[in-house]
């Protein structure tokens, strides 16, 4: 991890970075890294967007902790560059970042006391006596009509003069989130 150090190039200063001839040497130092430790200052954490930008800041500052306490339990050996670069594209799929950011993003909601909760995206109802679980997006074929059961298409709404068959159709939304064991 490369350090810099302001005083290096330029003397006593402020700590703070606020010269364009400060940030180009702060940028040198930085290179092809994504991390530079400011020396008697802390960090710069850089991005490719604001919530890699936070995902990395956030666990380089407990990764930073939890490896200061591991010293004090003994050797502690190093990531080689394949682990690191391994580690590094597991972690920063968008799953993984986009996850810490909802949590991270609530949190602070509820913290200055904005959050609320969000409208189940699955609903129970009834339908003909029988309880239904889907999410109730209604079928862009079939029109008002119908609404999505969650448990294999489609279900006409209708009460007929006649019994049928229910109509069946696609849900993508059911359907992926069926394939995946969340039913």
């Amino acid at each position: 991890m490369p350090f810099w150090d302001a005083r290096n190039d330029f003397g006593n200063t402020t700590l703070i970075v606020a010269k364009p001839e400060e940030g180009a040497s702060l940028a040198r130092a930085l290179g092809p890294n994504w991390i530079v430790l400011m020396r008697r200052h802390g960090a710069t954490v850089a991005g490719t967007t604001l919530e890699e930008l936070v995902f990395r800041t956030v666990y380089t500052a407990r990764n930073a902790a939890l490896q200061i306490e591991a010293h004090g339990l003994g050797h502690v050996s190093p990531l080689n560059a394949a682990e690191t670069e391994l580690a590094g594209e597991y972690n920063l799929r968008p799953g993984p970042v986009a996850r810490a950011w909802e949590y991270w993003s609530v949190r602070l909601d509820k913290a200055e006391g904005t959050w609320r909760r969000p409208k189940a995206r699955f609903s129970r109802r009834r339908f003909r006596g029988r309880e239904l679980a889907g999410c109730g997006s209604s079928c862009p074929s079939a029109g008002r009509s119908t609404a999505c059961s969650g448990r294999g298409g489609w279900i006409n709404a209708r009460t007929p003069s006649r019994p049928r068959a229910p109509r069946r159709a696609t849900c993508a939304t059911c359907t992926r989130f069926s394939a995946t064991g969340t039913w």
